[in-house]
């Protein structure tokens, strides 16, 4: 069950990355859904429980020690969500929603390589 979420979550990922290389405003639109508070809980709860679940699942992949890695990176980010603040989250989704479209076409290619990867990863 965990190889399941752990394989939809990266579909989801990918897909987000072909829709942000596609269409960087409207990757940049969906983006700023989660400018609200509870958008910035949100954030922090999905990279907290993916690293979890993604820790879950890495003794049975491929590369276990490469998604141990992206799972604490995952679970330590989630957790200093609130610890940088809102106003701060707040301003990173500004300055972000600023960045030029090649920026945000080269970061979604990075998301579809990262989903892939932990795609590829969990599939054995």
């Amino acid at each position: 069950m965990v190889i399941l979420i752990v394989g939809l979550i990266s579909v989801l990922v990918a897909c987000l990355g072909v829709y942000g290389v596609v269409s960087p405003s409207g990757l940049m639109a969906f983006a700023s859904r989660w400018r609200p508070r509870a958008g910035f809980w949100v954030a922090s709860i999905f990279r907290i429980g993916f690293g979890l679940i993604l820790w879950l699942a890495a003794p049975s992949s491929r590369v276990p020690l490469a998604l141990q890695v992206i799972a604490c990176l995952g679970i330590v980010s989630g957790i200093m969500i609130p610890f940088i603040g809102f106003a701060r989250y707040q301003s990173f989704l500004l300055w972000w929603s600023r960045q030029s479209p090649l920026f945000v076409r080269v970061w979604a290619a990075v998301a579809i390589v990262m989903g892939g990867f932990i795609l590829w990863a969990v599939i054995a």
